[in-house]
């Protein structure tokens, strides 16, 4: 059987990160977020139509072989009928919407029924289905999706049960990106608030609580204006803006100075960790399963995720490669494959985190755009090659890092990443300003198992680390060798990469013995405002554009500047 998963419409201009899975027979076998086609910025307004085309192309799957569609919202044209199933929170089928969701790939697709899945229960399946646990919870929370905000599930054998759900204004997420706007850092600034939340000391205020016992939520006695006297859902973001002037230093969301709003910062943390513990209390009351799995857009809160993994109760706490909004595609399709064929089951014990999802590269791709651009570059073998970037490295050179099928989601976790060695802070003041990124904040360290221990550091979280989704302390003797990497407060947002005789884990290998420093810093492949780098064209756009990037390596090929 062959399914499509897809999240954003074209006719719907709020959507955001709109993205499409392609599921063949039970198997993910890609996906792919249409940003990175379109080149837009989280595809505002944008349907998936140019990621799907991408993935079939590269699977060899005409239109015309799709089975059945699963959408990752229920927003069924009205008087579409329910199914009757045993998903809950509602399943309807239309065939009214293909032309209007994938316009130029309508006459070729022919009608397909469209399956609205509630979003909810969309991220709860990807979760579930990305990770290797027969039964679990899953703690859904992010901005509001369908008629909550927040959603507690278990899930088990491939069945799925609605606990709890939250009223959308008491939406976790709406809370920090307003806290992220009022902090000047926009309304997609969550990471950045994170960040600067390090700086600052908690005055106390917990802007929301939540008793677990009683599965209600409060505000803050000492908060006030609109927000407190009638909530509204409508309106509830700038509610959130004039109870931040009316209660927080520096009254304003105006300020130049971005430490002015650091105390601030911190106090919105320390609310939504709290938050997020109280939730686990509650879903652990509710069913107490031994996995707790997290998504929704809250979930790439990594603090917030370590202390649930710490302090929750719960054996094992996980994510996935993409806990926001995009990753909904492989919920959406996995639902439609149980709804119409064999319901799929969770990963073996033994499988590899599930990261890689994007269109292959061949080494033709990659010659076709050095010889487009007129780019010198080398041939060399793997161990030559990673010995090379080592060596760079280990100069202090920026290294841009071009390496096979893309990752899913919103980090760089191997294949399409800037990388520079942690043992400077002046190299990681260059890479700032490749990226455009204000110097206050965190940069990321990619490790191996032994670069954790040799370190110091809270040892790897299987599910989390995998995907820089959990923030680990390092040791005082490993903070001075990885000084770049370590954040204000003693910790790093790592990422866990298994040791392997090829590929990035090989390179970190490569680069421990070079240098004696067994992690690298790694962010993103791309500048400030786009979207990661997809083809190769697009990697060496970058660095043609950036005069700080020292080296490009597209396997097996190596391009440096002169």
């Amino acid at each position: 059987m062959i399914v499509l998963g897809l999240v954003g419409r074209p006719d719907v201009p709020a959507c955001h990160d709109s993205a499409a899975c392609l599921v063949i027979d039970g198997e993910v076998v890609g996906a792919l977020e249409q940003e990175r086609i379109s080149r837009l910025r989280h595809a505002h307004g944008e349907g998936a139509e140019g990621a799907v085309r991408a993935l079939l192309d590269d699977h060899g799957v005409h239109p015309s072989e799709v089975q059945a569609i699963g959408y990752a919202w229920a927003d069924a044209p009205e008087g579409t009928p329910r199914v009757e199933t045993e998903l809950p929170c509602g399943v309807h089928i239309s065939d009214q919407l293909t032309k209007t969701f994938l316009p130029t790939l309508a006459d070729e697709l022919g009608t397909k029924d469209i399956i609205f899945f509630d979003h909810h229960l969309c991220h709860a399946a990807q979760a579930y289905f990305l990770n290797p646990y027969h039964s679990a919870d899953i703690l859904v929370a992010d901005g509001w999706g369908g008629d909550g905000s927040t959603s507690l599930f278990h899930a088990e054998g491939g069945r799925f049960r609605l606990l709890e759900r939250y009223d959308k204004c008491w939406s976790l997420g709406m809370f920090y990106g307003a806290a992220s706007a009022y902090a000047n850092l926009g309304w997609w600034g969550a990471g950045k608030l994170m960040g600067l939340s390090s700086y600052g000391h908690s005055t106390g205020m917990r802007f929301m609580t939540f008793d677990s016992a009683t599965a209600s939520f409060h505000l803050d006695s000492r908060l006030r204006g609109s927000l407190v006297d009638a909530r509204d859902w409508d309106l509830l973001g700038e509610q959130w803006l004039e109870a931040f002037e009316k209660r927080c230093f520096p009254f304003s969301s105006a300020s130049a100075n971005a430490f002015d709003y650091a105390t601030f910062a911190a106090d919105v943390q320390l609310t939504v960790e709290e938050l997020g513990l109280g939730l686990a209390a509650r879903l652990r009351q509710l069913s107490g399963a031994d996995a707790l799995l997290l998504s929704g857009g809250v979930a790439l809160n990594a603090h917030m995720n370590r202390r649930i993994a710490r302090e929750s109760g719960y054996r094992v706490v996980s994510g996935t490669v993409a806990p926001n909004d995009g990753g909904t595609v492989f919920g959406a399709a996995m639902l439609a494959e149980a709804l119409l064929g064999k319901t799929p089951q969770p990963l073996p014990s033994d499988a590899a985190p599930p990261i890689f999802f994007g269109p292959r590269m061949s080494t033709k791709d990659i010659e076709t755009a050095l010889q487009k651009h007129r780019i010198e570059a080398a041939v060399a073998e793997p161990d030559q090659l990673r010995k090379q970037v080592a060596q760079a490295l280990d100069r202090d050179a920026i290294v841009a890092w071009f390496d096979g099928r893309n990752e899913f989601g919103p980090r760089a976790l191997g294949a399409r990443s800037l990388l520079a060695a942690p043992h400077n802070r002046a190299t990681l003041d260059r890479l700032n300003r490749v990226k455009g990124r204000q110097p206050w904040r965190p940069a990321a360290l990619s490790l191996t198992t032994q670069g954790f221990a040799e370190l110091g550091m809270e040892p790897p979280v299987r599910g989390l680390s995998d995907y820089m989704l959990c923030t680990h302390a390092v040791g005082e003797a490993g903070t001075r060798r990885v000084v770049g990497g370590v954040h204000v407060d003693g910790t790093t947002r790592a990422q866990h990469v298994p040791d392997s005789t090829a590929g990035f884990g090989a390179l970190l290998t490569a680069f421990g013995e070079e240098s004696g420093i067994p992690a690298v810093i790694n962010t993103s492949l791309n500048t400030r405002g786009e979207p990661m780098a997809l083809r190769p064209d697009q990697a060496i756009e970058l660095m043609t554009g950036c005069e700080d990037i020292d080296m490009l390596v597209m396997p097996p090929y190596v391009v440096q500047r002169s």
